[in-house]
């Protein structure tokens, strides 16, 4: 049944929920990079939130004095966030951070996400552990942010294994 779950899950995140005219977020992906037409692999680019995204004044200071940032897709940006969207439907909640430098961090929280059974509409909302692994920093106008995020789920079974990233704001 867990398994079960995490599958219904992972194929959520993947797949998105929402109307048919709703664009997914361009940064997600799910078991690797994404293949385009003629088998190319595709870079993750930001969503619109996070290119209009800008940092308040004291996080500003921070960015100016070399610290490294996140936005989710949603356009919030910060430093070691205690939550983060990460997916249409797909997020995690309460990170604890083990390690944030300027080149990677490492956190711990849980995922959140629907289980579109049958329909997301009609799904359950499930909750599991996870961590995250961010990286590749990148200097964009307003100071260093992430441009990586591996997400993965606590899971013996290796096809339950997701991986997700989230793209600089430049």
């Amino acid at each position: 049944m867990r398994r079960a779950a995490i599958c219904a899950l992972l194929a959520l995140v993947l797949a998105g929920c929402g109307s048919p005219d709703e664009e997914a977020p361009a940064p997600l992906n799910l078991g690797g990079a994404t293949p385009e037409a003629g088998g190319a692999m595709s870079e993750p680019q930001p969503t619109e939130a996070a290119k209009d995204a800008r940092p308040g004044r004291r996080l500003a200071a921070r960015l100016a004095a070399g610290e490294t940032a996140l936005v989710d897709l949603t356009g919030r940006v910060g430093i070691r966030p205690r939550d983060i969207e990460f997916a249409k439907g797909g997020r995690m909640e309460a990170v604890a951070w083990s390690r944030w430098t300027d080149r990677a961090a490492e956190g711990a929280g849980r995922m959140i996400g629907i289980v579109c059974d049958p329909t997301c509409a009609q799904g359950t909302t499930i909750t599991v552990p996870a961590t995250i692994t961010l990286s590749r920093p990148v200097a964009c106008p307003d100071g260093r942010f992430f441009d990586r995020a591996r997400i993965e789920v606590a899971s013996d079974d290796p096809d339950a294994q997701p991986t997700s990233w989230l793209a600089a704001p430049c």
